[in-house]
């Protein structure tokens, strides 16, 4: 019987597991020129991004103005080899700057930025993604 109750104590406790927390990828200032005016979690659903939804575990969007006005999306996928496939086959467009550290894939793009601070907002932005973690 003590047996029994330790199995299912053990189930709900594994079952009680949440996802760690998305990094703080976002922060109100940026670059210290860029304040943020929006932060999302939207439905994978909304995002115009040609991102595998089997693949995304979760999204984070923010628009930031500053120098002119940007909108950043992150995508926490389920591994860098994910991630890196996406930078290798993504079609690059006007305004819009992509890469990946890790597990996640960022997209910046911007509507008439200055070119300093935004180098400047992506390489902050860079800087806050996690390493990935050796397995």
């Amino acid at each position: 019987m003590l047996r029994r109750n330790w199995l299912w104590l053990v189930l709900a406790l594994a079952g009680c597991r949440s996802e760690p927390p998305m990094p703080d990828l976002f922060p109100p200032n940026v670059a210290g020129v860029w304040r943020r005016t929006g932060l999302a979690n939207p439905p994978l659903s909304a995002t115009p991004d040609p991102v595998p939804r089997s693949a995304v575990n979760r999204l984070q969007t923010a628009t930031y103005e500053g120098p002119g006005k940007l909108e950043a999306r992150a995508y926490e996928l389920d591994s860098s080899a994910v991630a890196l496939d996406l930078v290798q086959r993504w079609r690059p467009s006007a305004d819009t700057v992509f890469f990946y550290r890790g597990r996640f894939f960022v997209v910046v793009k911007w509507d008439q930025a200055e070119r300093k601070s935004l180098e400047a907002f992506v390489r902050e932005l860079e800087s806050r993604l996690p390493k990935e973690q050796a397995s």
